[in-house]
């Protein structure tokens, strides 16, 4: 049985791909922050397809949770697949940003990518394959008034993703990130009803995408895209045409 890695396993995007991937027969290993009674109630819920282990990981303390996802990946043999789902947003005019909400954007949209990753590349290496899989945004390439810091972070993903595959992809190990517009996740909670009326209605198909549709395309480029890697596939109903 092939095992899975998710990060940010109790937001929406996360828990869709940890429902997805239970549906394809993956053990899970869910990684999630502070929602201990949603992450039991996945786990509980999930066991009845596939073996399911979950843990909390602190992303503001890097050398405790390092050496805690060490200790976590000694309890498994291999790991077929990395999927980094963690993410947060903060919205406001880029010179009243408080340095804290700066510093926490960083600590969870892109330190866990340098720290988890180089823990897990040995073991796929070992295995002779492997496919690690980010959440970026369409705000990773393009420019995001109300939202610099956290633009500057998917920015980061991006070329966490282009970079990695070039490095690995002689080793047979796929890297690849997904760019989604809107998604009817809490991510968004921090709009107003007008402001969420005007994006919409921006959006050609006249919705957000759900969170079982951004799972569908990561199961994809994991199980059928096998000749893709290094890419960042947008995914926002024609937002950016």
């Amino acid at each position: 049985m092939k095992k899975a890695v998710i990060t940010g396993a109790t937001g929406g995007i996360g828990e869709a791909i940890a429902r997805k991937f239970a549906s394809l027969g993956y053990e899970l290993i869910l990684i999630f922050s502070k929602n201990l009674e949603k992450a039991q109630q996945l786990k509980e819920e999930l066991s009845a397809q596939v073996p399911v282990s979950i843990y909390s990981l602190d992303f503001s303390d890097t050398k405790s949770y390092t050496t805690e996802f060490q200790h976590i990946l000694n309890h498994h043999s291999s790991i077929d697949v990395l999927i980094h789902s963690a993410g947060i947003s903060v919205r406001s005019l880029f010179h009243e940003m408080q340095d804290s909400e700066f510093e926490r954007l960083f600590e969870v949209n892109v330190k866990p990518l340098f720290y988890l990753t180089k823990e897990v590349i040995p073991k796929m290496i070992s295995k002779g394959e492997g496919s690690i899989l980010s959440i970026s945004s369409i705000w990773g390439s393009r420019a995001a008034s109300m939202e610099v810091a956290y633009s500057m972070t998917k920015g980061a993903v991006e070329q966490f993703t282009r970079s990695l595959a070039a490095e690995l992809s002689h080793m047979n190990i796929r890297v690849n990130a997904i760019a989604p517009g809107g998604v009817h996740t809490e991510l968004l909670s921090n709009l107003t009803p007008e402001e969420m009326r005007t994006f919409t209605e921006d959006i050609p198909f006249n919705r957000l995408a759900s969170p079982e549709e951004i799972a569908d395309l990561a199961a994809f480029l994991v199980q059928k895209g096998t000749y893709i890697t290094g890419q960042v596939l947008t995914i926002d109903g024609g937002f950016t045409l």
